[in-house]
């Protein structure tokens, strides 16, 4: 029979934290690919690549070019099942109808922090439209409510959003935050949709609780973490901390701890999320639990980098790979190399009832430029930041380069997840590190070509001021 996958983007989460922090999902898991990674460094290059199979010099959605509408989807694993019914729900900006993702899916919800009901009125919207004060402000407020599809919902939205902005920048701000990043949401509203009574569905959700900006939050586990409630993340920036991070190493402690908290609170969510949707479906269900990419947290194996910028370290490509409800047919642990280039192939398999072979002994991975809306971190060095990365592994061996010239060996261990170790010149041994000849083949041009064309090329998609601000909420703006 065909089957149903749900195709889980835990967004941010990095391999190392959630073999920590996740033990509920791993628990269920039918088979892990310990050592997936991913295909580019931030979201929209690697969610073009997950769904395309392709890198991002190929499918040319990155950096310099973010708009999903130039993908049809028929070059898409959506396109490879024709009689699935495609349902997304993301709370990822990047991942979602502001950069035309949406129109991907037969189906698809856009989730923000502090909207609650996507039926109903976006408070947040409506307050960088009209501003928070006023008699004026007010009656369109209400005007607005009663005309909208879903007045109950759209007060609802009203109150909560006040409610938490009480907790965030009013008397109550030594409470915890009121509400996720989105994950109940996606969650609550993924459900909804998944009904394979007609037809069977492909289901693709992105839960950014892994993402900055991080705080205490209700339904956390507070044994995790002793975090003080009126600490946040948004209170310093990252470029910052790349440049002196002992002066933030209380931020660090208390940015690690939260994380980890995070992807426990995640953890369970979503294994929860799975029994339900398993107990409501006719069909087999299954689901496929990844990450679109990681992030550095200051450590010496991070090299003292943080956040996700500009950066092919382990702690950003090393990420979970995990299948629960897998057909029969795959081992419990696959310990070869996966990349999500590859994750086309493998849904595609699953939906059928197979267990294909994605493993590889080489893969690669690239970044095309600087995250965009990180003008402040882009100024301090802008070659450095915004140049194109690769890298290739072959073994416990990373190499990786970039369009300024720059070449850098790695030894891995296959063992440690996220660890990485970079291999210094000795007295003994003192070349120049290069690219292995073999590499290059794995990409199509150079990456001093691509990075000029595709500069020269840079056409940036026009976002609404909704978009801006959730950008805003997310740290990049």
């Amino acid at each position: 029979m065909t089957r149903n996958v749900v195709l889980v983007c835990l967004d941010t989460v990095r391999k190392d934290f959630f073999d920590d922090y996740a033990p509920r999902l791993r628990a269920r898991a039918d088979a892990s690919f310990e050592q997936c990674r991913a295909a580019s460094a931030w979201s929209t290059p690697s969610h073009a690549s997950m769904f395309t199979g392709r890198l991002p010099h190929q499918h040319g959605i990155h950096t310099h070019a973010l708009d999903f509408t130039a993908l049809d989807r028929e070059d898409t694993l959506l396109g490879d099942l024709p009689d699935h019914r495609s349902v997304g729900v993301s709370a990822n900006v990047y991942a979602g109808s502001a950069y035309g993702f949406d129109t991907l899916f037969d189906d698809f919800c856009d989730v923000s922090r502090y909207h609650r009901f996507p039926d109903g009125l976006d408070p947040s919207a409506f307050i960088r439209e009209h501003g928070e004060q006023g008699v004026e402000t007010y009656l369109e407020l209400l005007r607005q409510i009663r005309d909208s599809d879903s007045p109950l919902k759209s007060l609802a939205n009203v109150a909560l959003f006040r409610a938490n902005d009480l907790v965030r920048h009013g008397p109550l701000e030594d409470w915890p935050e009121l509400f996720d990043d989105g994950a109940n949401v996606v969650l609550r509203e993924a459900e909804k949709r998944f009904d394979d009574g007609e037809r069977p569905f492909i289901g693709f959700l992105n839960l950014m609780d892994g993402h900055e900006p991080h705080r205490v939050t209700r339904g956390y586990d507070d044994s995790l973490h002793d975090v003080p409630t009126t600490w946040t993340t948004e209170a310093f920036d990252n470029g910052d901390v790349v440049a002196d991070p002992e002066a933030f190493e209380a931020d660090l402690d208390n940015y690690r701890a939260l994380y980890g908290t995070a992807v426990d609170y995640l953890d369970r969510k979503v294994t929860r999320f799975i029994d339900r949707v398993q107990a409501e479906t006719d069909r087999e269900t299954t689901f496929v639990i990844t990450a679109d990419h990681g992030e550095n947290l200051g450590t010496e194996t991070d090299e003292g980098l943080f956040g996700h910028l500009a950066s092919l370290s382990e702690g950003v490509l090393h990420v979970p790979l995990c299948i629960v409800n897998a057909p029969d047919g795959y081992l419990e642990t696959v310990d070869e190399y996966v990349s999500h280039f590859r994750l086309r192939e493998l849904v595609v398999g699953l939906a059928a009832g197979e267990t294909p072979d994605v493993t590889a002994d080489r893969i690669p991975a690239e970044v095309v430029g600087l995250t965009p809306n990180n003008a402040d971190v882009f100024e301090r060095d802008p070659d450095h930041w915004d140049r194109m990365i690769r890298c290739v592994y072959d073994g416990e061996t990373k190499t990786v380069w970039d369009s300024e010239g720059g070449v850098d060996v790695y030894d891995l261990d296959s063992a440690r997840p996220c660890w990485q170790s970079r291999r210094e010149r000795s007295e003994n041994h003192d070349e120049t590190p290069t690219v292995p000849d073999w590499a290059h083949d794995l990409f199509d041009v150079d990456v001093e070509t691509y990075k000029r064309a595709a500069k020269a090329d840079d056409h940036q998609r026009t976002v609404d001021d909704d978009a801006r601000g959730r950008l805003e909420d997310l740290g990049y703006l």
